[in-house]
């Protein structure tokens, strides 16, 4: 019978760690937490989860790997091939539980019995939202989403893509989909705006460093969607997919924090300090007040790391218009120089 292997790739996600582990290691055969370097606390949450489940592994201070490879899951995957046969292997983020359905005993067996050998799963993914059992339901992209979380191992594969926004199945196994419908992925990251707006900020800054010639406006057009708020709806999610993780006493209804200082900014404000911060401006990053955050970060970090003086909003008025305009109406704000050569750039792709 083949395994379920759960492997989560984790760094400074304290506020809500203990919830992914606690619930994966309820239906998972085996649980590997894989942290890179946390220093928010998240280190004591693992020990002391250790010294109580059994079918959980830390590997506390994994290398870094660059996003642009795909060494982190193939790192992964590596771990997760400990236990032998052809196993079904999921890839699940620190912000997401498993809808509690997992724990009926047919759910789980039709879920191995329907994953022949090289396939990967493909699950709706529901994005809760402003509160902890409200949902997006909407014509947004946060509505009537689905997303590949595990595979069924031939253990042969590797992953050949970028881990940055890459596929969690390997990329040879997405042509032998499996679309499992009765089983959501929830996710928990619109409950925390203020990590969840950092990150966004955080991948935006990545994609300028590594992708200096890609269009700003392409860049700020696929990030802008963590913004679409328009017609927003939300449904009240049915209690079957989370009530049996309350009985267990996982408390995924707790409130969790709107503002305040994390790692991501951290990152953000070592970039000012190392690019400068006016080759950001472009970026639609500028709805986060980074010089409170640098306030902020000057309380505990050495001055060596973050920018020694005020950071001000860089952008001009054209620039604070055009963000103004993508996060309304989530369209390109057409009179840009820079949309203009996007435009260019696809008409010669196209011929």
């Amino acid at each position: 019978m083949p395994k379920i292997i759960v492997y989560i790739p984790v760094k400074n996600d304290a506020w809500f760690i203990e919830n992914a582990i606690l619930s994966s290691t309820k239906w998972a055969d085996h649980v590997f937490v894989l942290d890179e370097n946390s220093n928010d606390g998240s280190h004591a949450i693992y020990k002391r989860l250790e010294g109580l489940i059994k079918n959980l592994t830390v590997i506390y201070n994994r290398p870094k790997f660059d996003f642009n490879t795909s060494d982190m899951r193939n790192y992964a995957l590596n771990i997760a091939r400990e236990f032998e046969g052809e196993n079904l292997i999921f890839e699940l983020h620190a912000d997401e539980v498993m809808s509690a359905q997992i724990l009926t005993p047919q759910i789980k067996n039709d879920l191995l019995e329907q994953s022949p050998i090289g396939c990967a799963l493909m699950f709706p993914w529901i994005n809760l939202w402003e509160k902890p059992f409200l949902f997006r339901k909407d014509k947004s992209i946060w509505s009537n989403t689905k997303g590949w979380f595990a595979f069924r191992d031939d253990r042969k594969v590797k992953f050949e893509g970028a881990a940055f926004h890459g596929s969690r199945a390997p990329e040879r196994f997405l042509k032998n989909k499996v679309e499992f419908n009765r089983l959501n992925v929830l996710h928990f990251q619109f409950l925390n705006l203020s990590m969840e707006r950092s990150k966004q900020a955080l991948y935006q800054i990545f994609e300028r460093n590594h992708y200096p010639k890609k269009n700003v406006e392409q860049i700020n057009k696929i990030y802008a969607c963590a913004y679409d708020e328009r017609q927003i709806n939300l449904a009240p999610l049915a209690k079957e997919h989370y009530q049996s993780w309350l009985g267990l006493g996982i408390p995924l209804d707790n409130k969790y924090p709107n503002e305040g200082f994390n790692w991501r900014d951290l990152e953000v404000l070592k970039n000012f300090k190392k690019n400068g911060v006016k080759k950001y401006k472009d970026l639609n990053i500028w709805n986060i007040d980074w010089e409170q955050k640098r306030v902020m970060a000057k309380k505990h970090y050495p001055h060596s790391t973050i920018p020694a003086t005020s950071i001000i909003d860089p952008r001009d008025f054209s620039t604070k218009l055009a963000h103004s305009f993508l996060m309304k109406y989530q369209k390109y704000p057409f009179w840009r120089l820079n949309f203009l050569k996007l435009v260019t750039q696809k008409i010669f792709s196209k011929l």
